[in-house]
């Protein structure tokens, strides 16, 4: 089960870049994801991008520069496709896809200026 606490665990995990985009694993998307959710790989733009088709086009998370992934981590039953400020979870099991974006706490500025906007 994935849990707030996991979540919290891959953002700081995986908190920098691979040193390359070899070092993903790519093949665990279609080897896990790639039958309910068309995953395909385009490598025809200006940059290589990991296409999604179980998620709507005019959707951000359609398409994903490959530049951009952090880490493809795999679950029982989830993958987890691990960016800087969110996560896209792939079920391995139905078409089902829910994404966690990270919200920013306010910085000890915002907070201060909150306080004296009261």
């Amino acid at each position: 089960m994935i849990t707030r606490k996991v979540i919290q665990a891959l953002y700081k995990k995986y908190r920098k870049l691979p040193e390359s985009t070899d070092c993903l694993d790519i093949p665990l998307l279609f080897d896990a994801a790639g039958k309910y959710h068309k995953v395909t790989i385009d490598m025809d733009g200006p940059v290589d991008s990991i296409v999604i088709g179980s998620i709507d086009p005019e959707s951000l998370f359609h398409r994903i520069p490959l530049n951009r992934v952090h880490a493809i981590v795999p679950f029982e039953e989830w993958v987890a496709i691990v960016l800087h400020s969110s996560i896209i979870f792939l079920s391995k099991r139905s078409s089902k896809v829910n994404v966690n974006v990270r919200m920013e706490k306010p910085s000890l500025f915002d907070r201060i200026c909150d306080y004296f906007r009261r």
